[in-house]
């Protein structure tokens, strides 16, 4: 996995769906002799504020280039980044998410830089495709309770344990641990 960088706070994520549209065909003897309904497309909006060359390729698209000295150059032609994508959303010992096996990634809207007390945002859409064999395109990863381990020190003097020191107690346990 590679980190996207730093996305905003106000802005952290946004989903969109298009399609899904119904049309009924009709007859003079059936008013609803068949219906069909268009394809979904579901999509999500990121809002990423480094402006480093991952960053940059992923808004300008995988195609984009970086010269000899370190200047990325914009395609005419953008190539979206096609890659595994996962959003991980954590509160406190909770976490939940958003995974896409194959998403398509690049910008979302125009850059605007319009005054100095907000920080520029590069604004990407991550659509989810399907990949492969799958039914689907993303999977909504449920709330989840974080395990965390317990740990002791034991003391021991002549090969004899003398004292045992919890460190900690752990947490996210369905059942009290041995």
């Amino acid at each position: 996995w590679t980190h996207m960088g730093h996305t905003s706070v106000q802005d952290i994520l946004s989903a969109s769906s298009e399609g899904g549209e119904t049309t009924t065909l009709r007859s003079l003897q059936n008013s609803t002799l068949r219906t069909t309904t268009a394809a979904r497309t579901e999509a999500f909006i990121m809002n990423l504020l480094q402006f480093d060359e991952p960053s940059l390729k992923l808004y300008y698209g995988s195609n984009a280039q970086v010269d000899g000295d370190g200047y990325v150059e914009i395609p005419a032609n953008p190539v979206a980044t096609e890659v595994a994508w996962l959003v991980v959303f954590y509160d406190g010992q909770t976490t939940a998410g958003i995974y896409a096996p194959k998403a398509s990634i690049i910008r979302s809207d125009d850059l605007s830089v319009s005054d100095t007390e907000n920080l520029v945002q590069l604004s990407v859409k991550v659509t989810p495709l399907q990949n492969g064999a799958n039914d689907y395109a993303f999977r909504w990863l449920t709330p989840k309770v974080i395990l965390s381990t317990a740990t002791a020190t034991a003391s021991r003097t002549a090969n004899v344990v003398t004292s045992i020191t919890v460190t900690s107690g752990g947490s996210g346990y369905s059942t009290v641990p041995a």
